[in-house]
């Protein structure tokens, strides 16, 4: 029996190479592509943040201020389906599984002294005026508020306010009887809080009448004080500022700065609701204090 030798033409192994070259090349390019990006974007990002200390685009509101706000939010955000888990905790807050929830922006910012990108503590999102501020790594609400509103004058000198939310005040709870509501309240939105214990943590309870019957009741649990590291530390610049306090600096502008290196923290969490049952306010610092919201 004789066994067969295939022989290889030149033009076969020449068509070989050249596929075996174009499918190394598209497997390098996806492993380098999505790299190339994020260089790209973080650059970007840095150039951004340094263009916002420009005073061409310092003033408040001004239209390139606006313009470059907009594209950080953008570069920084969160891909849709990531930022999903966050609309589902929403929605599961409010009981409202289909309402509409737009995302504002998040707190990361490029810190210019260190050169690199600090990441979100918070994310910013809106439900018609009320706006949530959510944590990007459990995805659980952390504060709940009334966006802030805006007026300005008419051309006859009078004063003009944007619409503002309105409150029910109708049912006349008790306190004990609100307290079970937000107790309740807490206990049953597992999605959009997580799993809080109360038991652990000390209740103060306040009260406010405004008046032909709109009371308002606050509910702040508070945990055990403790230490704080902070690193980088928190740095504070202001004029009024003690000149004589220890380690006292001052910036590029001339300022006094102090920064902290550790602070000290009480775990709180505290809601609030009107006389009617309705959900006010919400915040949870049992983890610490809440980013500042990121509204556009």
């Amino acid at each position: 029996m004789t066994m067969k030798i295939k022989k290889f033409t030149p033009s076969i192994v020449l068509i070989s190479l050249v596929i075996l070259a174009v499918v190394g090349y598209a497997g390098y390019t996806k492993l380098i592509q999505p790299r190339i990006w994020e260089d790209q974007k973080l650059r970007e990002i840095k150039e951004l943040t340094e263009k916002s200390f420009d005073p061409a685009y310092a003033q408040h509101g001004s239209q390139k201020r606006n313009e470059v706000r907009e594209r950080l939010c953008l570069l920084t955000a969160r891909s849709s389906e990531e930022r999903e888990e966050a609309v589902i905790a929403i929605r599961d807050f409010l009981e409202m599984p289909t309402t509409e929830v737009s995302y504002e922006c998040n707190d990361t910012f490029y810190s210019l002294e260190e050169d690199k990108l600090i990441p979100a503590k918070g994310e910013t999102y809106t439900v018609g005026l009320t706006y949530f501020i959510v944590d990007p790594e459990t995805n659980h609400v952390l504060q709940v508020e009334e966006t802030p509103g805006t007026w300005g004058y008419k051309t006859d000198g009078s004063r003009w306010f944007s619409e503002s939310k309105e409150y029910d005040c109708s049912a006349n709870y008790s306190k004990e009887e609100v307290e079970q509501i937000a107790r309740s309240f807490i206990a049953k939105h597992t999605t959009a809080l997580g799993d809080i214990d109360l038991s652990e943590l000390i209740l103060e309870t306040g009260k406010k009448d405004g008046g032909n019957g709109r009371v308002n009741y606050f509910f702040i649990w508070r945990g055990e004080a403790r230490t704080v590291q902070h690193n980088p530390p928190l740095e504070t610049c202001s004029e009024d500022l003690n000149k004589d306090i220890e380690g006292l600096y001052y910036n590029d502008n001339g300022v006094p700065c102090i920064k902290r290196y550790e602070s000290t923290e009480v775990p709180t969490l505290s809601i609030a609701f009107t006389n009617g049952g309705q959900l006010i306010s919400f915040s949870n610092e049992l983890n610490g204090p809440v980013s500042r919201a990121t509204v556009r």
